[in-house]
């Protein structure tokens, strides 16, 4: 059996440390860097909203959010349509981020694939897309963990 975890997980901790060291002078965070995107492309979802589309637990989303807003990245702001709910807003600052996280994400995925040929990048995408089908049905509890 491959060792599918150990490889997804070095190639997470490889890319962060990657991601740290080309963000750091934006003040972004490898861990940040996909709140930034998911906000900026949704503005106005709330906390709850993106916790569950980034598969984080709530409390996680909260500590980045704070941190983020302490950054001047976002905006928390009151629904107009529920008092209740607090939305996120993208800031000016954040939506300069963007185009830069884009870019980086690309060097990266640039740089992992290369010397592949567009058979193996599209057999790739394939596979990874299955398996993340997979782990968000059992996220979502749709699911059993079982083969």
């Amino acid at each position: 059996m491959p060792s599918i975890t150990r490889n997804l997980n070095v190639l997470a901790r490889c890319g962060n440390q990657f991601r740290n060291a080309m963000l750091a002078d934006l003040g972004v965070t490898a861990a940040q860097a996909p709140y930034l995107l998911h906000i900026c492309s949704r503005p106005g979802m709330s906390q709850e909203q993106l916790a569950h589309a980034l598969h984080v637990n709530p409390s996680n989303a909260a500590r980045q959010l704070s941190l983020l807003e302490g950054e001047a990245f976002i905006q928390r702001r009151i629904s107009a349509q529920d008092k209740r709910l607090m939305e996120i807003h993208p800031t000016a600052k954040a939506v300069e981020a963007v185009p830069r996280i884009h870019q980086v994400n690309d060097r990266w995925n640039a740089y992992l694939t290369g010397g592949l040929t567009p058979q193996q990048l599209e057999a790739l995408d394939a596979m990874l897309d299955h398996m993340r089908q997979r782990a968000v049905a059992w996220d979502e509890g749709k699911a059993e963990c079982e083969p």
